[in-house]
């Protein structure tokens, strides 16, 4: 695949985004969404339905007001409030509302979080960031979470 600069330079490092939407990853953007999704295909996930169990989660959280929430078995939510919007880096996208939601493995102690934008980059541009960004949703680690089931 030709690599795409201008993809590059809009989901690296800005003003904006502090360390970027690339994190420590190497690859360029469209071999990320490339393996994101053939990652969902081997595990048999739809794409809407990861969406809807992360947007669901998100909301629960919210909705617990900071307060830890189960949202899958043995797994909790906390929502953590941010005043404000963070645009994103794809400019017909608009704003998104700042906040974040931690989603932890009570027993292994495994996490991720979930933002409203990384939810948006995934549903517009099935991009669940690279590796080393804070917010990379890795899609094993949603789906092993969240408990989702094959289609």
């Amino acid at each position: 695949m030709k690599p795409n600069t201008d993809l590059k330079v809009l989901l690296g490092p800005s003003k904006f985004s502090s360390t970027g939407y690339l994190g420590i990853d190497t690859r360029e953007p469209e071999d990320i969404i490339k393996e994101d999704l053939q990652t969902l295909k081997n595990l048999g996930i739809d794409r809407k339905k990861l969406i809807a169990a992360l947007r669901n989660a998100y909301v629960a959280a919210e909705r617990a007001m900071g307060n830890p929430v189960d949202i899958a078995d043995g797994v909790s939510a906390v929502h953590h409030e941010a005043r404000g919007k963070i645009s994103s880096p794809f400019s017909e996208d608009g704003t998104c509302q700042k906040g974040e939601a931690v989603i932890t493995d009570k027993k292994s102690g495994e996490t991720f979080i979930i933002t409203p934008l990384s939810i948006m980059l995934i549903e517009r541009h099935d991009f669940f960031q690279g590796k080393g960004s804070p917010y990379r949703t890795d899609p094993q680690v949603i789906v092993k979470l969240l408990g989702i089931k094959e289609k």
